[in-house]
């Protein structure tokens, strides 16, 4: 865990300046995330990453998918006893890269976001990167909600 844990801290750092990053490096960043969060929450966590290898070289904000996890986390794994499930997915949807988190937590709209917190911000950074080609998405499938980035 101290190695993930170290790992992350790294990322943070030599990323804080990084504009883009490649997919593979950030789903490493999210894997040694949620193995540092399985400590406290042992069975109660659980995740799958599904990410079409051809997409590993894409480049995404550093920490984008990260801070989707950790909402994931926050507000689907933690309040509930029975704890969670969250899937990543990395895939081309209409042509355009898709990440989608899915988790199978209580779940929450757009209008919930907090104004200057981590989904608002990424939202922000999308926007500044990409332009108005990219969006932050919350859609619900059957016993899931889906927070994704369409680059």
């Amino acid at each position: 865990m101290v190695e993930r844990l170290a790992a992350l801290l790294r990322f943070s750092l030599d990323s804080s300046g990084a504009r883009l990053v490649p997919l593979s490096q950030e789903l490493s960043i999210v894997r040694s995330y949620l193995e540092i969060e399985k400590v406290p929450f042992g069975t109660r966590l659980s995740y799958r990453i599904d990410a079409d290898p051809a997409l590993n070289s894409l480049e995404v904000p550093p920490l984008s998918i990260q801070t989707l996890v950790e909402n994931s986390v926050k507000f689907a794994v933690s309040p509930r006893r029975e704890g969670a499930e969250i899937t990543i997915r990395v895939q081309l949807r209409n042509g355009k890269p898709a990440i989608d988190v899915l988790d199978n937590g209580p779940g929450f709209s757009l209008a919930d976001v907090k104004a200057g917190h981590g989904l608002d911000l990424l939202q922000s950074r999308l926007a500044a990167q990409f332009g108005p080609s990219s969006a932050l998405e919350i859609g619900h499938e059957p016993q899931l909600t889906r927070v994704s980035v369409i680059l």
